[in-house]
């Protein structure tokens, strides 16, 4: 069953657990993005020894890579990947695919990111609408989204959204939605929102009559409204209202209004649910998020940038292959309790690897980042019920700036 509860309270911040059929999930917390069901480049092996608390599968993806009935006969993504230890399951979640309505819709067009900076003149804002290099391969209407991808054409509406999530088995699953970018206009971002709210209850309306799923799939709605107050204060206002298990804040946001947009966005969200923010992982904006009150995040962050060499440490991150790294004989960093630095796997032979046997590297990286982002989370956790977030927020000023 699930459940969540609120342990610790500081200012707006709060921890906490989630308890679903496959565990607990202590916040707040990062779900590791694991877009085709897998975290790229990890085997079993590897994963067990990542040992992420959550991951987050791409259900846009495993669609259009034609994966949903294989996994479905294998019994949901859980069976299909065999990643169980011997401390059992760990929860995953799959996204509704709402977010590739934008990234390769407006997203392209507008040739902006999750986080972006919004503030343009308006021949600035014109220009990139109509000379954008990437045509816009969604097209949006009150039924759903019809994709263009990979020169063949898919149909995603909430109702075949959640099913495929149904199928795949996750225990945490979001109701389709449109994202929009933060160049929109004020009209076209409302136009959005009600087509969001009205795909909020078609997606509520097909989960519910799924009854052998209720119970053990947990379905959250999605706040949008864009970087509009009055928007997002009526989306939290609508989707707090119905009958969700939690709630994701959803959208594109510009660049310094994070905390603002958050704000809205939390307004009418009932306290004793969890809030997850989506796509968002940078950890400048963890913490002022967490200071918001969330509780769960994803974010390809801690992954990408290990295949790119990128490595974290308290002190700042390492491009690994950099020269000056060719002869350090330190560990990735002093005292990490990650697979990587506990074997003694120093910083000139992870140097070696990503010249060498650039895979290798790739995945030592990655077992690596993953582990300082879980290590992050606890320290926020424990700041939290200490009432010293502003404290730790401050040990990661390298970051933060």
């Amino acid at each position: 069953m699930f459940e969540f509860k609120i342990k610790n309270t500081y200012k707006k911040a709060r921890t906490g657990f989630l308890n679903t059929p496959r565990g607990k999930i202590k916040t707040p917390n990062l779900a590791i993005v694991a877009t085709h069901g897998k975290i790229k480049l990890l085997n079993k092996t590897d994963h067990l020894r990542a040992n992420p608390d959550l991951t987050i599968s791409n259900t846009f993806h495993l669609f259009v890579n034609d994966k949903i009935k294989e996994i479905k006969k294998a019994g949901g993504l859980h069976k299909w990947l065999a990643l169980s230890s011997s401390k059992g399951e760990k929860p995953i979640m799959t996204d509704s695919g709402g977010f590739q309505v934008f990234s390769l819709g407006w997203g392209r067009t507008h040739g902006i990111g999750k986080i972006g900076n919004h503030a343009r003149s308006a021949s600035e804002t014109l220009f990139q609408k109509t000379s954008s290099p990437f045509k816009n391969s969604v097209q949006i209407s009150e039924n759903g989204a019809v994709f263009n991808f990979n020169n063949k054409e898919y149909k995603l509406t909430p109702e075949t959204s959640i099913k495929i999530q149904q199928d795949l088995g996750a225990d945490i699953i979001f109701a389709f939605d449109e994202c929009t970018s933060p160049l929109h206009s004020y009209s076209y971002t409302k136009k959005a929102m009600e087509r969001t709210h009205r795909w909020a209850i078609r997606s509520l309306n097909v989960f519910s009559r799924k009854s052998l799923v209720v119970g053990r799939q947990s379905l959250f709605g999605i706040v949008q409204g864009g970087i509009f107050e009055d928007l997002r204060k009526k989306s939290s206002k609508f989707i707090g209202s119905l009958p969700f298990d939690g709630f994701g804040i959803g959208g594109s946001f510009g660049e310094k209004q994070m905390e603002d947009v958050l704000g809205w966005a939390l307004s009418g969200l009932p306290e004793e649910k969890p809030r997850h923010l989506l796509g968002i992982g940078k950890i400048k904006d963890i913490f002022i998020a967490v200071k918001q009150g969330i509780d769960l995040f994803d974010c390809v962050v801690p992954t990408r940038e290990a295949r790119h060499g990128v490595l974290y440490a308290k002190n700042g991150k390492l491009a690994i292959e950099k020269g000056v790294f060719s002869n350090d004989g330190k560990l990735i960093e002093k005292n990490c309790g990650c697979f990587v630095c506990r074997n003694g796997i120093t910083r000139r032979e992870l140097r070696e690897d990503f010249k060498n046997k650039k895979i290798i590297g790739q995945k030592l990286a990655t077992i690596h980042n993953i582990y300082f982002f879980k290590n992050l989370f606890r320290e926020i956790r424990e700041a939290i019920a200490d009432k010293r977030l502003e404290k730790l927020e401050k040990e990661y000023y390298t970051y933060i700036n």
